[in-house]
């Protein structure tokens, strides 16, 4: 059995490191294309270091593209390769999604390589992800790689790498974060990093087979259980005695890294996209998470993971296996969801 379906109740630790560096998100998944799983990875005020620095967007408009009306995209396949200083990104053939080609562009980012990076003309201003103000990018990667996406996407598109201006977390009612904290956030929705509790993720997979017992087209398969890459976490936590602990969390350590928990991850319906197949059940996850409405200011979504930021401008190195210590968390209540100061807003 994986480890993670086990919900280990000893002392809370990291079990799983995911970088994830193509975001592909809809508003509330903090999802984007396959993720590589690593063992430790310095990270930054904007999150785990190379996590949503990448983006594809519309090559026209400069607006960036989303999972949930291009399901497809979770099939392109970022892989981090720091010894050679490479992202190599296999994409799928247009037309036989098994098969496709590799390309690499530098991990390096464009301003150390440039001869002149503020005039360059790979550069542009006007790229948007959702609501916020315009985003600086550099154009990377070969005509080759952008053909090949266009041709699986089925639209002009390309690959950007975000600028260096910062983008600010986005206000959020009732939401208070600490003083000086001022957190960023690269190409991710709400927040640098998302959180995921190891024993919350087995519980939903404990309610599977009571739940689902019929597939809802002849192309689905029941699945087994529900991979945490369906939530795309950034830090998964084992060791937690109960399931949804994690909703209390406000402040972190992990190792010797303080991290600030904003609030819940809303879910949409990109989680119900096997990132294996780019197929989309109809049930899963939401019908496991009938419970999970249990934020008011993004209600009626499920909630699943935490959002949340470092706290140290300089960053650090988180670890596989690093301890996750609680500082300080909401009151525990008698019955019912935790209430956390946001919710107090609604």
């Amino acid at each position: 059995m994986l480890s993670w379906l086990k919900g280990n109740a000893s002392s809370p630790k990291v079990q799983q490191l995911w970088v994830f560096p193509i975001k592909a998100s809809h508003r509330g998944t903090h999802s984007s294309c396959r993720g590589t799983r690593v063992d430790e990875s310095p990270y930054t005020e904007e999150g785990l270091e190379y996590d949503r620095q990448w983006m594809i967007v519309d090559a026209d408009s400069h607006k960036f593209l989303t999972a949930r009306t291009l399901p497809k995209m979770v099939l392109i396949h970022p892989t981090i390769h720091r010894e050679t200083g490479q992202l190599e990104i296999a994409v799928p053939s247009s037309d036989a999604p098994e098969k496709g080609q590799t390309y690499s562009v530098p991990l390096a980012h464009p301003t150390t390589y440039l001869a002149n990076p503020d005039q360059d003309p790979s550069l542009d201003h006007d790229y948007v992800v959702w609501n916020s103000p315009a985003q600086d990018g550099y154009t990377v990667g070969s005509p080759e790689l952008h053909a090949a996406l266009s041709a699986f996407l089925g639209r002009n598109v390309l690959l950007i790498r975000k600028g260096l201006t910062k983008r600010t977390v986005a206000e959020v009612p009732g939401v208070v974060h600490s003083e000086h904290l001022d957190p960023v956030v690269g190409f991710a929705d709400f927040y640098a990093l998302l959180l995921a509790s190891a024993t919350s993720l087995a519980e939903l997979n404990r309610r599977v087979p009571a739940t689902i017992t019929t597939t809802t087209t002849v192309d689905e398969e029941d699945p087994i259980s529900l991979g945490i890459n369906r939530f795309r976490a950034n830090v998964v936590v084992e060791g937690l005695s109960e399931p949804w602990e994690e909703d209390g969390w406000k402040q972190l350590r992990i190792g010797d890294e303080p991290i600030e928990v904003g609030f819940r991850c809303a879910r949409c319906m990109l989680p119900s996209v096997d990132p294996d197949t780019a197929i989309r059940h109809k049930q899963l996850p939401d019908a496991v998470m009938t419970d999970r409405v249990v934020q008011p200011l993004s209600a009626p979504k499920v909630c699943f993971g935490m959002l949340a930021s470092p706290v140290k401008k300089q960053g650090g190195v988180l670890r596989v296996g690093d301890p996750v210590t609680v500082l300080e968390s909401y009151p525990r209540p008698a019955s019912g969801p935790y209430i956390r100061d946001e919710d107090r807003t609604n």
